[in-house]
């Protein structure tokens, strides 16, 4: 498994290494070496293509001669003096120039044999070309350009203005019988010039069509039911990775709907710049869409943090390049987001590829490796089909286009094989869950049958102290001093159990507030009582406004939940530092407050206050349960409020509970309450 597993990072740093040369080959050499060898040197002139009565149809492809106007300087005129100077460049293959700003001619060589029909049809083979300008043969004509007729095509030519209402490029030609005729084609674009030029019988050109549109049909079928369903599931599932793949199959849907000509169809006469910019956006967007894809697939951001943040950087970067779509500067975002784009899918293919011999039983991971190395060996082959460096006439459509159907299927059903995959943990999470939940429930009834168990015994153990200590049989100080330790432990003991079972009780609903109308004062001194020994009355500070105000509330349970605040803020405060409770209404909300000057709290164990048995760091020496709080805040809920908690780590808390609508409406006159607090209560200051 190991000599397997190097052999795999062997071959992973091979394709990583090739996979740039590759691409940087595709997109800055001109042409191979292969390419070269098909156009012999010695040619000086194209032989005209010949049209017998048997065409059907006919390449261009060695029958016809270029010209490279990179100033933009020539006029028809001039494109007919440098042929008469011999400077067109007679040509055997139909080759791609790139993303060029330079205007390219053609000269198109043509001779009807005797019999041939007259009538014939010149299809260029490129749908998304700005400005295709023909120059047919017409003796009607004289000028500069004596004896020609110019035909615009392109994409900025508007559709009802086309010779012919198809989706590429077309025009018909009335040929003479047994004589020469050369046509010339002015080409300029913005985009890449993947030219070539067919001929076909007039009978003939729908039949030959059917092939293509069968594919272009298929293509858009298959991306748009990918396109509804995964969306369908992406916002069911709320899974980033199907939206993101959802995102990727729509920008590739967009891109092809405008550059193979199917818009300028359905959406005919729309401006050439917006076709532009549509097949610009749509490009970068779905390299930011691809990224975030194989970002989610592979979860960069545990796995490999450093991966998860290059990708994100490509997303961003291929965002922030769609203003250049319609600009010069587009002929070097592309190319390089391009790049950016091949590496990212390597890395992904890497990465599954990985994934997959460590785990084999993770089949989607194979479909995603597969689906990568589909869409770089397209994207490669078109390069270099683009770049001139293979025929433009090599495949009935664009290789990428070929290949990004196969890469969508397989990325289909990689993500489907993750969506079973999601579902069966899903599934399986939730009967661990019903099983924990369940475990739970027994082990909290096999708790709370203990400690009722526990009364019992504690108040025997309790009782028998106190009746030791009150006796005066023990005289001796250590004596009497254990005698007081099993006092202090049985009740501590004790109040465990009591809170334990109350706090299971209302977190189960089985518990009832039993609400009473109690001046505020008294439910301060129930809630304090106890809590004012030497240390307590020391330190205690009490504010209480308007003592009188009537209130409504559970008196017994409310009390738990201030003396459980106050006791942990002087429990877990300095020694001789003040703890500060204040009790008043806001309309008719009781809020009591407790401020304490200890050791404070992290945000985040401030968010977990209230969570059954749990401590913050700054408990650790100090004895706890952690159901104090815990009771508190259900007890707050059960009155319809709240507990809310502000602290700063080294300075302290304050620990706030707000009871809405408790208060009774104030009275005046006979039945006014004073103000003075009865014999016996806490001093209110």
């Amino acid at each position: 498994m190991v000599r397997v597993e190097g052999r795999c990072a062997a071959a992973f740093r091979f394709l990583w290494l090739a996979a740039p040369v590759l691409c940087l080959l595709a997109a800055f050499a001109p042409a191979t070496a292969w390419a070269q060898a098909q156009q012999p040197s010695a040619v000086l002139a194209a032989d005209p293509l010949r049209l017998t009565a048997s065409t059907e149809k006919a390449t261009l492809a060695g029958h016809f001669a270029r010209l490279i106007d990179r100033d933009h300087s020539l006029g028809f005129g001039d494109a007919l003096r440098a042929d008469a100077e011999g400077r067109f460049e007679p040509q055997t293959i139909f080759r791609g120039a790139g993303q060029t700003p330079d205007v390219h001619w053609y000269r198109f060589d043509l001779l009807r044999e005797r019999g041939a029909p007259a009538g014939w049809i010149l299809e260029l083979g490129e749908a998304y070309i700005d400005r295709l300008d023909l120059y047919v043969p017409d003796p009607a004509l004289s000028g500069d350009a004596a004896g020609y007729s110019l035909v615009r095509m392109g994409d900025f030519v508007p559709f009802s203005e086309r010779p012919m209402k198809t989706r590429l490029h077309a025009t018909q030609l009335t040929l003479p019988e047994g004589k020469p005729v050369s046509l010339y084609l002015r080409v300029e674009s913005v985009s890449s010039i993947t030219l070539r030029a067919s001929v076909y019988a007039v009978p003939a050109y729908a039949g030959f069509q059917m092939t293509n549109l069968l594919f272009q049909g298929l293509f858009f079928g298959v991306l748009a039911i990918l396109t509804l369903g995964y969306v369908a599931l992406g916002l069911l599932l709320r899974d980033g990775a199907l939206l993101a793949f959802t995102a990727y199959v729509m920008s590739v849907f967009t891109f092809y709907f405008f550059s193979t000509g199917v818009a300028a169809v359905l959406l005919p006469d729309m401006p050439g710049w917006l076709q532009n910019l549509v097949v610009g956006c749509s490009a970068f967007l779905g390299v930011a869409a691809a990224a975030s894809m194989w970002d989610r697939i592979l979860d960069l951001r545990v796995h490999y943090p450093r991966l998860h943040r290059i990708y994100v950087g490509i997303r961003w970067l291929a965002l922030l390049s769609l203003p250049t779509a319609v600009s010069w500067t587009y002929s070097i975002t592309n190319p390089l987001i391009l790049l950016l784009a091949t590496l990212s899918t390597l890395t992904g293919v890497v990465l599954s590829i990985r994934q997959a011999v460590r785990n084999p039983a993770d089949t989607s991971a194979r479909y995603y490796a597969a689906s990568g190395l589909t869409a770089i060996s397209g994207n490669t082959l078109t390069q270099f089909v683009v770049r001139g460096s293979l025929p433009t006439d090599l495949l009935f459509a664009d290789p990428y286009q070929i290949a990004v159907l196969a890469t969508m299927l397989c990325l289909g059903s990689g993500l489907a094989l993750r969506i079973r995959t999601l579902q069966v943990e899903r599934v399986r999470a939730q009967e661990e869950s019903a099983f924990a939940t369940k475990r739970a429930e027994e082990q909290r009834t096999f708790v709370a049958m203990l400690s009722h168990e526990f009364r019992t015994p504690l108040a025997a153990i309790q009782g028998a102290a106190q009746m030791i200590e009150l006796s005066g049989d023990v005289r001796t100080p250590s004596m009497q001093s254990r005698v007081r330790r099993i006092v202090d432990t049985t009740r501590r003991m004790s109040d465990l159990v009591e809170l334990f079972l109350s706090a299971d009780a209302l977190d189960q609903g089985a518990l009832a507030l039993k609400p009473e109308t109690v001046p505020l004062d008294m439910l301060m001194d129930e809630a304090l009582d106890g809590l004012t020994g030497a240390d307590g009355e020391s330190r205690l500070t009490v504010t209480v406004e308007t003592p009188e105000r009537l209130l409504r509330v559970d008196v017994p349970f409310l009390g738990v939940a201030v003396a459980n605040l106050v006791r942990n803020a002087l429990r877990y405060s300095h020694p001789g530092t003040a703890v500060r409770v204040a009790a008043g209404m806001d309309g008719r909300d009781l809020v009591i407050r407790v401020a304490d000057q200890g050791r404070g709290m992290t945000p985040e164990e401030v968010e977990r206050i209230g969570s059954i048995y749990f401590r913050a760091s700054s408990s650790k020496g100090t004895k706890g349960s952690g159901l104090g709080l815990y009771m508190t805040q259900r007890i707050a809920a059960a009155h319809g409020g709240s507990l809310a908690v502000e602290s700063t780590l080294g300075v302290g808390s304050v620990f706030t509970i707000r009871l809405p609508g408790v208060g009774e409406q104030e009275t005046t006159g006979a039945g006014e309450r004073l103000a003075t607090p009865p014999a016996g209560r806490l001093p209110v200051q």
